[in-house]
């Protein structure tokens, strides 16, 4: 049940970033202006990431998912209300406090869920589902905004999480045994390990700052992707819903292989090491370098396919990541998923905006560009220090 949670809250913010080029028409907002407000969600998920793991460990994933949906979906409906720059501003950040529960929840979820040996393709079918937004999304909204209005698509995906979130809170429970089943290898509850140990660990920065990486180079097709298409390569509305989808295509099927591969190298090698970090590492300097080699393909077929393969190199490293995440804390996966989440939509919130600043300065969408190349290089070198064969609570 906790994947199609994860479906519509990327749906819900997929709506944003695909009608925001009409949005940005009818209201006369400039580049940035936009940029802010589709932004701003991630500001408030990620500043409460922290807060709303803590409390996800003591309150349990049902009731702080169900509070979560239920909230940002109420935030989807109101979307199309907003008059002004300030309102959609005000929205929208509404909405990040609502998703922030979501992801720790998933996480632990997953942890209580699963055993190590099986939590690769449990993470693959969660980020699929997150993904799989994205790749129908393009489509679906561009389709109901041409032929109808932009504002139908916060309508029906609102209602929708509304009427999901009540179905979770009814049968969803937070571990196995409460619902009177078992799974094998679950572990049992361990002592708290205090935060000054894991702000002391140089493995929980690690994995934090490659995350804030990995989501500034993905920040690029979640969020100006269209601006680019229709901006830089001067395509059509429609066309552009069905070009900003197909990267996405490309991450959905890597993160199902991903997962796959990772669970057979923990099989056949016995290392977590070798199953999590080299994944990582090869993911996240392909996916950095690939947007700058898309970006000077002239051929618009050409240069979706090598986005798509760069969007697709990234599930390498978001498996590597959320399977390091569980690996690295027994007892409280809600703490270390938050601090993740924290860095990685922090960069997400904020590296669109750096990306629009250098296009407003320079006139060239190549030398933004260049920020989500660097970072690739800079996660790289952070997820070499992550260890996850060496959980936080024997450092």
């Amino acid at each position: 049940m906790v994947a199609p949670i994860n479906l519509l809250m990327s749906l819900d913010r997929q709506a944003m970033t695909l009608s925001a080029p009409r949005i940005q028409a009818e209201f006369g907002f400039s580049l940035v202006q936009i940029s802010i407000i589709i932004a701003s969600v991630l500001w408030t998920y990620a500043l409460l990431q922290i807060p709303a793991g803590a409390l996800v460990n003591r309150y349990g994933p049902r009731k702080c998912l169900f509070v979560g949906c239920l909230a940002w979906s109420v935030a989807t409906i109101m979307t199309p209300m907003g008059s002004s720059f300030v309102s959609f501003l005000l929205i929208r950040l509404a909405m990040g406090i609502g998703q922030s529960p979501d992801w720790s929840s998933s996480i632990v979820t997953i942890n209580n869920w699963f055993q190590p040996r099986r939590r690769a393709r449990a993470n693959a079918v969660l980020l699929g589902f997150l993904y799989l937004g994205s790749v129908v999304g393009g489509p679906m909204l561009t389709q109901m905004t041409a032929h109808y209005s932009w504002k139908l698509g916060f309508y029906v995906f609102g209602v929708g999480g509304v009427i999901w979130s009540c179905l979770w809170s009814i049968f969803m429970r937070d571990r196995p045994a409460m619902a009177e089943a078992t799974v094998e290898g679950v572990k049992p509850a361990v002592d708290r390990v205090p935060m000054k140990r894991f702000m002391r660990s140089r493995q929980f920065w690690c994995i934090g700052i490659h995350y804030m990486c990995l989501l500034t180079i993905q920040s690029f097709f979640l969020t100006l992707m269209p601006f680019y298409l229709m901006d830089h390569r001067h395509l059509q509305f429609t066309s552009m819903g069905w070009l900003y989808s197909l990267p996405w295509a490309f991450l959905y099927v890597s993160v199902f292989l991903s997962g796959m591969i990772a669970d057979a190298v923990l099989r056949r090698t016995g290392s977590v090491w070798k199953a999590r970090t080299p994944m990582g590492m090869i993911g996240t300097f392909c996916c950095g370098a690939l947007v700058l080699v898309g970006d000077h393909v002239q051929n618009v077929t050409g240069m979706i396919v090598i986005f798509g393969i760069a969007l697709g190199c990234s599930g390498l490293s978001q498996i590597s990541i959320w399977t390091s995440v569980q690996d690295l804390t027994s007892g409280q996966a809600g703490i270390v998923a938050g601090w993740t989440t924290f860095w990685g939509n922090a960069a997400s919130g904020v590296a669109p905006i750096v990306m629009v600043y250098i296009v407003r300065m320079t006139g060239s969408w190549s030398m933004a560009l260049f920020l989500p190349f660097i970072a690739g290089m800079i996660g790289v070198v952070c997820c070499s220090g992550t260890h996850p064969e060496r959980p936080i609570e024997g450092t």
